[in-house]
């Protein structure tokens, strides 16, 4: 080697060094490049964004939840990676202070922390030409991978766009009886959502009202209506759209929508002092749930059921319950349910003296307010700490 260097000269020498060091940092960048894209997405919730239209498309605000809940039907649900319906979608906004209508960016990094989502996906349409063109982000805390959909056709956009979100994460969707329902094709229901966020309840009852003469198969609406019956202890009128939603429900075999109509009836039937009953509703919405793979009702179903067995005094199973709804919202990455789960388990050790045992819970739960800085659940939770500290305090 020595021998051949000598035998050329200084130019040829430099253009030898700078190609071997091109090289060399090429096969590094392609190295690094690999081992970026071989990053898997960690499992947990898909969120899926409303569709922004730019204000040439004459798109109206409704329409851009009714574009999002179609990417959602198409992209389906797995184990590992549930995807959050657009309901819950709305409520993760919220809790990151983003709502309806309410023209502000969405800040995505307090949604990350506040949703404990893997995956968000962030969407935008316009036309060019007689075309839909989806320009798209998938953002997860490891990575941020952009494209660009053109179709005539903006439903087979939004078709294209779901199968490279799983392309993505690399899942394969599983089959959910009734999932394909668009109920957010109607705009009153996300009016609706809007009063109800501004607690304009009598305007919220209005709307569903209005809707559900138009459209008296909307389950979502029916339980909304529902609740806000329930809410002004209006019982009866609650109990009897329950039942309707229930027999639509199941008609259409719509598990998902069942699970949460009948956790609405539980609810419902605990308010009118009837707790054995409803741990009977929320048993069958539990299987509904999971055979829709459904996490995070399913850890509001098991916080439920957890309530319910402590106030009956059988504490192994209120327990049992609170684990649960623990464990299923950590599949879903759902840091305010976890505090929730952790601070019923903590309050039923208290009950049952228990102390160690609540301050071991408790303190995971701060741990996850502190690190989320979920403000909502801050001022229960430390004084939730502060209960146990004391009894502590008196034993020792």
């Amino acid at each position: 080697m020595l021998a051949f260097m000598q035998k050329i000269n200084s130019k040829q020498r430099l253009l030898l060094i700078l190609v071997t060091l091109t090289c060399a940092i090429l096969v590094v960048a392609l190295l690094v490049f690999n081992k970026f894209q071989a990053q898997p997405v960690p499992t947990g919730s898909i969120i899926v964004l409303p569709i922004k239209a730019p204000p040439v498309v004459g798109a109206n605000d409704w329409q851009e939840y009714a574009q999002m809940e179609q990417v959602i039907a198409n992209l389906g649900t797995s184990a590992q990676y549930p995807v959050l319906q657009t309901e819950d979608v709305i409520a993760m906004l919220s809790q990151a202070s983003s709502f309806i209508q309410d023209q502000q960016a969405i800040d995505l990094e307090r949604l990350f922390i506040v949703s404990g989502a893997s995956l968000i996906v962030e969407t935008t349409v316009s036309v060019n030409e007689n075309s839909y063109q989806l320009d798209y982000r998938l953002l997860s805390t490891q990575q941020i991978k952009s494209g660009t959909i053109v179709d005539r056709s903006l439903s087979e956009a939004n078709t294209r766009l779901a199968m490279r979100i799983q392309n993505f994460v690399d899942f394969t969707p599983s089959p959910i009886k009734g999932g394909a329902d668009a109920w957010f094709t109607q705009p009153l229901l996300l009016e609706a959502l809007k009063q109800i966020q501004y607690s304009q309840l009598a305007d919220a009852k209005i709307s569903l009202n209005e809707l559900l003469s138009q459209t008296p198969n909307n389950l979502v609406a029916i339980r909304l209506l529902a609740e806000l019956y329930s809410a002004d202890e209006e019982l009866l009128a609650a109990e009897e759209w329950l039942n309707v939603g229930i027999e639509l429900g199941l008609e259409s075999e719509n598990q998902r929508q069942l699970a949460r109509l009948r956790l609405a009836l539980a609810q419902l039937l605990l308010k009118k002092g009837l707790p054995e009953l409803a741990i009977t509703q929320l048993s069958q919405a539990r299987t509904l749930a999971a055979n829709s793979q459904d996490w995070l009702y399913l850890g509001y179903i098991s916080n439920w059921s957890g309530h319910i067995y402590q106030q009956l005094n059988r504490y192994q199973n209120a327990n049992a319950q609170y684990q649960y709804s623990l464990d299923y919202h950590q599949k879903a990455g759902y840091p305010a349910g976890q505090v929730i789960a952790l601070n019923n388990l903590a309050e039923l050790e208290v009950v049952q003296h228990n102390y160690s045992l609540a301050y071991k819970a408790i303190n995971q739960s701060v741990a996850i307010v502190t690190q989320r800085d979920l403000t909502q659940l801050r001022e229960p939770t430390f004084k939730l700490l502060a209960k146990i500290e004391n009894k502590l305090q008196r034993i020792r």
